[in-house]
């Protein structure tokens, strides 16, 4: 199964590698200017029937409300030295908390990413 994945989309752009060393960053999220890293214990997955749902918290705030990005990645097999495309759906949303002012309700975005996928060996270390 793939286990390396780039997805763009909506000025979105997404690096996403499985199964590397949990303390290495497994997923990049890149939006304009931002650019936020996650390592795997920060990334939520969850199996759907149209693959997995991977969610990321953008912001969170106890009192001042969040955002959160997710998209469906599908089961996909790659041999090993080649690349596959695939098209996938992804959203956004940005909500308020208790402590917001002005409080508003939560907003979602859903764009379409175009994505490659890759079967690679991972680093279980860093090189020296």
């Amino acid at each position: 199964m793939a286990n390396k994945f780039t997805l763009s989309g909506g000025q979105v752009e997404i690096h996403y590698t499985i199964g590397a060393n949990p303390s290495f960053p497994a997923l990049t999220y890149k939006d304009g200017a931002t650019t936020k890293s996650f390592t795997p214990n920060e990334i939520t997955t969850q199996s759907t029937a149209l693959g997995s749902l991977v969610s990321i918290p953008l912001l969170r705030t106890i009192d001042a409300g969040g955002a959160t990005f997710a998209f469906f990645l599908p089961d996909i097999d790659v041999p090993s030295g080649q690349t596959a495309t695939f098209t996938t759906a992804a959203v956004g949303d940005e909500f308020s908390g208790p402590d917001s002012i002005p409080r508003h309700a939560t907003t979602w975005r859903a764009f379409v990413m175009q994505g490659t996928a890759q079967t690679v060996i991972v680093p279980l270390a860093k090189a020296s």
